[in-house]
């Protein structure tokens, strides 16, 4: 077994043991049955690490370079593309099994409609849509809305076989599996895919995701990257050598920035592919500089930045398990710089001139060190909590009888101010600085949005799609405002996500504090008490609208200013579009905020007052737990030699 799943199985162990040792122990039972559970969580851990980086970066071959074999293949297209998660195998799903989930009929529906939105045109169904098609002029098809087109076709050349399948789910095998991948037509059907797959890193418990492109088109896929940008235990996002980062990668990059500060740790790997293709080492850390001021351009500081080589990582692999095919030989050869007929370069020699190796060992330090002490610290933590309780109950029936009639008497006293104590904390204060930590929040979402209006409008309106070569102008203006709308809509949900994420770890600061005052009070009345930790809460992240509300109607006089190319990119004309369009988005985008405002308020009074209902219930548990064993101890209800042997036992697993 390896070194990850070695600790987790060895903490686990020791709170089985622990457990089985005070289950019997009166007032310890609750805490027994919490140390099992935890045992369960721990024997199940899987670490989850989440695959991010722009088409054409190389996150296949990387992914691959992980596996440590030719595992996923190049999705041609990722903008249609499922999510890929490499699983550990089980009984019921063995090595070399794939699960296909596929879209429902109406998520295919929406889908197709937001397409085709993109050119103005709307219907009634799936049927009609893909009818409509064949209005789209392709000539006059600007480059952001390709994507989209690829995405129709895809669609209706697959709707056929596919259709039957809608809504459930097909298992399939690794060669059906490169099918759902590599073909559009089947790609565009899937909601995601699961792998399961036997290598180094999958037989450690770890599941790794590999997400579509940050250019995806699929709409849901937004909320999805969310989640597993903050549930993930690692994040790597793979650049590609002398790749300037798109305006996909930027959008995705500024959103890890926004969440970052929010994580417990530092989660996130930056990986620079295609390294060889430096000249010098020179021009190879000018690249990694110029992707680390890239990265503070997002709120992204100090980043961990690995220059590899994925091809030649996997190259190395396929050498070492003696499957190096001829041509791949012949690559081997040259990224080795190894002569013809010379003896080829040890594959660990090669692992390590990829940069792979330098990566993985700092990766495998991240999860063995990090991650599993924070597992294993909070089972040592639970162990350390029933030591501390089981001695107190040793000291109170070790007392003399006069000594524990009258602690007796006390600890009865002591208990009904306790509860009284917990029943009597108020939360007034808590909610109120919770709402001013969102209206806080808020208020800064649009200043942010302004601030980078500037930017999202001349991505928008650009000499790309602006430009008279006989195209109808007119359209393309409207495409150009389509295309700033959905930017500027885009930018708030993810705002407003991120929104979430900081509240998120307001309440929870909150929790612990309200956890921690309980603890102060109780321990006035019950100082051998020790309460629980906080047991931090994940919230659900709200879906925020796709649109501005209003519509595109109210920004058409901005729209009548535009008089020909010239004047707007070589005169003022640009300028006076730009002010026009920002004077009339003010009003939608406050109401958009604040109809985000009345959403978030209305989660997160529920979810605080759910918090402190079942924490202040769990506190009164305990103290009701506690004293139940302290007047056992104290009545003599207890085997005093068997009490110190558990003691002694439940040391010896601290050690």
């Amino acid at each position: 077994m390896n070194q990850l799943r070695e600790k987790l199985y060895a903490a686990a162990a020791r709170l089985r043991r622990t457990s089985e040792e005070i289950t019997g122990v009166p007032g310890m039972q609750a805490q027994a049955g919490a140390m099992l559970e935890r045992a369960d969580r721990l024997e199940a851990n899987r670490f989850t690490v989440a695959l991010f980086g722009a088409f054409s970066a190389g996150k296949s071959s990387f992914a691959n370079a992980l596996m440590g074999d030719m595992v996923l293949p190049v999705s041609p297209n990722p903008t249609t593309a499922a999510i890929n998660k490499i699983m550990p195998p089980t009984e019921q799903y063995p090595h070399g099994t794939v699960r296909v989930v596929l879209k429902s009929g109406e998520a295919i529906e929406q889908d197709v409609l937001r397409s085709l939105a993109v050119f103005g045109l709307t219907a009634t169904g799936l049927a009609d849509a893909l009818a409509e098609l064949g209005k789209i002029d392709v000539a006059q098809i600007p480059p952001t809305a390709k994507p989209h087109y690829t995405f129709l076709k895809a669609v209706t050349k697959g709707l056929a076989d596919m259709q039957a399948h809608l809504g459930g789910e097909l298992l399939v095998d690794m060669q059906a599996f490169k099918g759902f991948v590599a073909k559009e037509e089947k790609a565009c059907f899937a909601e995601y895919i699961e792998l399961f797959y036997s290598c180094p890193l999958t037989d450690q418990g770890i599941v790794l995701v590999d997400t579509p492109g940050a250019d995806s088109i699929n709409a849901r896929h937004t909320g999805v990257a969310f989640e597993y940008m903050k549930n993930a235990d690692a994040v790597l996002f793979v650049t590609y050598y002398n790749h300037a980062f798109s305006q996909a990668d930027h959008e995705f990059l500024l959103q890890m920035g926004r969440v970052k500060d929010t994580f417990e740790m530092d989660k996130m790997f930056f990986i620079v592919n295609a390294a060889d293709l430096a000249a010098s080492e020179e021009e190879l850390q000018g690249v990694i500089s110029h992707v680390e001021k890239n990265l503070l351009s997002c709120g992204i500081r100090l980043p961990r930045i690995y220059p590899v080589s994925s091809q030649t990582a996997l190259l190395a692999r396929m050498h070492e398990k003696g499957k190096l095919a001829a041509s791949a030989e012949k690559v081997y050869r040259q990224r080795t710089q190894t002569p013809e007929g010379a003896e080829l370069m040890p594959a660990s020699e090669a692992f390590k001139l990829s940069g792979m190796a330098a990566f993985e060992a700092e990766f495998l330090r991240f999860t063995i060190e990090e991650l599993t002490q924070i597992a294993v610290g909070a089972a040592m933590g639970e162990i350390r909590r029933a030591y501390d309780t089981l001695a107190q109950f040793m000291s109170m029936a070790k007392s003399g009888e006069d000594e524990r009639l009258a602690r007796k008497a006390a600890a009865l006293e002591a208990k009904t101010s306790a509860l009284a104590a917990v029943e009597s904390l108020t939360t007034a204060s808590f909610e109120r600085d919770l709402a001013k930590e969102r209206e806080e929040l808020l208020y800064y979402v649009k200043q942010r949005l302004f601030f980078r209006f500037n930017e999202l409008y001349n991505f928008a309106f650009n000499p790309s799609v602006l430009k008279e070569d006989g195209r109808n102008m007119k359209q393309a203006l409207q495409g150009c405002l389509t295309d700033l709308l959905r930017a500027i809509s885009y930018d708030l949900a993810q705002e407003l996500r991120a929104t979430t994420l900081r509240l998120e770890k307001f309440v929870n600061k909150q929790g612990q504090a309200l956890v921690a005052g309980w603890q102060r009070d109780v321990q006035a009345y019950a100082d051998g008490l020790t309460l629980a930790p906080y047991q931090s809460r994940q919230v659900e992240t709200l879906s925020f609208a796709e649109e501005l509300p209003g519509g595109a109607a109210s920004f058409q006089p901005a729209l009548a200013l535009f008089k020909n190319t010239k004047d707007f990119f070589e005169q003022d004309g640009k300028l006076k579009v730009r002010e026009e369009l920002e004077k009339r988005m003010q009003e939608p985008v406050a109401a958009y905020v604040a109809t985000g405002n009345e959403q978030l308020a209305e989660q997160f009074s529920a979810l605080f007052g759910e918090l402190v209902a079942t924490e202040r219930s769990r506190v009164i548990e305990q103290v009701n737990e506690y004293f139940t064993g302290l007047f056992a101890a104290l009545d003599m209800n207890v085997d005093l030699d068997e009490l110190q042997g558990k003691l002694d036992r439940v040391a010896a697993e601290l050690a």
